[in-house]
């Protein structure tokens, strides 16, 4: 099966060239001079650098269209992404060099710190504590599919897919089954292709540090907020009982498990998909809801709604789905809020004992 992709917004064609020839890409980020708060988005994305493994796909998105960009470079055994500098609390763990630095960039501001640059506008400083590496193995860097191309075949599944919920980010994992579609329609039906070529001057200054869980918490418990702790988690599977592991699994975040609708799609914290594909690997063969407090009533009925609308959509085949509710224990209630029928597919597991429910 398919490793599954990285989708990832830019807004210029010169940043994509960039990218492209140097194989390394960087969302920009709020420096982080301290802990950041429980509002801030940066473990958010952290979580989405740490669902890199090896081998993953790399697709840019621009102006409705969809470029690809290679294969990630790096661990498949946990997070694939490298520390840059020390804007962050894993760059100051990790004493990461600064290696990549946009801030001579003439579409930037500079600032007096090295790799911080005022992005204009609203945006303010920004800078790039985290990065990947990508190369590309398939002869296709720099070739492009028409946005609506994807979305026409995205319509067969009568359900939303986490590249229909990008708005607003930055970049975001995609399914296996998206990652297949878009490699196929640019392989058989591109549109073009742009030359990997770029004139800016930049480039890696020497060698980025890789993650390593050494750099990381040492245990679920230290992780807070709740994005962190999924962060952690997907960059560090050992943090994990030994069955919840992904074990090769692609993993993906965020992921809806919802009908279309106009707002507040549920959206599961972790998903693995594995060599047994439920619906060409739309859908998830594992979930991991993941709670930093007891979880009680709020997260019983949202595993309710996982499972009444896999069972509505799937069928019979909704059975084959694992769910692990991990969380620092349980209410007494917990179990009362889901449908008999559901328990059995249901597996809670209290981090601080280790043990599972």
């Amino acid at each position: 099966m398919d490793k599954g992709g990285l989708f990832i917004t830019l807004y210029d064609k010169d940043t994509l060239k960039l990218y492209l020839e140097q194989g390394v890409y960087g969302q920009h980020m709020t420096p982080q001079e301290g802990e950041p708060s429980s509002q801030s988005a940066h473990y958010k994305t952290l979580a989405d650098y740490a669902s890199t493994r090896e081998g993953k796909h790399v697709f840019f998105f621009l102006d409705r269209e969809i470029y690809y960009g290679g294969q990630i470079v790096g661990s498949d055994e946990h997070g694939a992404f490298y520390i840059n500098g020390k804007k962050s609390p894993l760059g100051r763990e990790a004493d990461a060099p600064l290696v990549w630095d946009e801030s001579s960039r003439d579409k930037y501001g500079e600032t007096d710190e090295p790799g911080v640059f005022d992005a204009g506008g609203e945006r303010g400083e920004k800078c790039q504590p985290f990065l990947i590496q990508f190369e590309d193995n398939q002869d296709m860097a720099g070739r492009y599919i028409i946005s609506d191309q994807l979305y026409f075949e995205l319509g067969e599944y009568p359900y939303p897919l986490p590249s229909n919920s990008i708005a607003g980010m930055g970049f975001c994992t995609i399914t296996p089954a998206e990652t297949d579609i878009l490699l196929n329609l640019l392989e058989n039906e591109h549109e073009g292709e742009i030359e990997p070529v770029s004139d800016e001057p930049v480039e890696l200054q020497g060698d980025p540090i890789p993650f390593s869980p050494e750099y990381g918490v040492d245990s679920s418990e230290e992780a807070h907020p709740e994005a962190h702790l999924e962060a952690s988690l997907i960059a560090n599977p050992e943090l994990l009982p030994e069955h919840m592991r992904p074990e090769g699994a692609t993993i993906c975040r965020q992921v809806p498990i919802s009908p279309f609708k106009p707002s507040n799609l549920d959206q599961a914290d972790v998903c693995y998909f594995s060599g047994d594909t439920i619906q060409d690997g739309t859908i998830p063969n594992t979930i991991l809801e993941l709670k930093i407090r007891k979880a009680g009533k709020g997260a019983a009925l949202q595993v309710k709604r996982y499972l009444m609308w896999l069972h509505d959509r799937l069928g019979e085949e909704a059975g084959q789905i694992e769910i692990y509710v991990y969380a620092p224990g349980f209410t007494s209630t917990f179990d009362g809020y889901i449908s008999e029928r559901f328990l059995e597919q249901v597996e809670k597991v209290d981090y601080t004992e280790g043990s599972k429910q």
